[in-house]
């Protein structure tokens, strides 16, 4: 979840349409895994290149799904958190799949980044059970242009 605040907020005059607002900046205060996503949007005329960021793994599903219809994913950076990275600080790395595990213990997810490096959030022991459901939510080939 990302915060706004109100000082932060541009008076645009409506340089991006009636029905949008611009930040300075926005905050968030949720320590978990959040997504940077390349996307093209084409219009009549042109094609913008929009970065949407997202807070969770629902809102990346619903986009790859076709949710906003006028988006074509191109890519997806996955933001990481230090504690989940152990590198000292938040690292913004190419994500290549995302899978979902889930037991009666509880869920966890397993992100793989470029470098064949795999983070996990939620409980590590978790992927490890026999009994874990393993659902793939996302990988690099369902992207817009991908080869594999």
């Amino acid at each position: 979840m990302f915060l706004t605040h109100q000082h932060a907020r541009i008076d645009k005059s409506g340089l991006f349409g009636d029905d949008t607002t611009a930040w300075t900046f926005v905050e968030h205060n949720i320590h978990r895994p959040w997504f940077y996503v390349a996307t093209t949007e084409v219009t009549d005329d042109f094609a913008l290149h929009p970065m949407l960021m997202l807070s969770n793994e629902r809102l990346l599903q619903s986009l790859l799904d076709g949710h906003a219809h006028r988006l074509r994913m191109e890519g997806v950076l996955l933001v990481t958190p230090d504690h989940m990275n152990h590198s000292g600080r938040w690292m913004m790395e190419p994500l290549e799949s995302i899978e979902r595990f889930e037991s009666a213990e509880g869920v966890a997810y397993a992100y793989q980044v470029q470098g064949d490096k795999t983070y996990i959030y939620g409980d590590a022991e978790i992927p490890t059970l026999r009994s874990a459901r393993r659902e793939t939510l996302f990988s690099s080939s369902m992207l817009a242009g991908s080869t594999e």
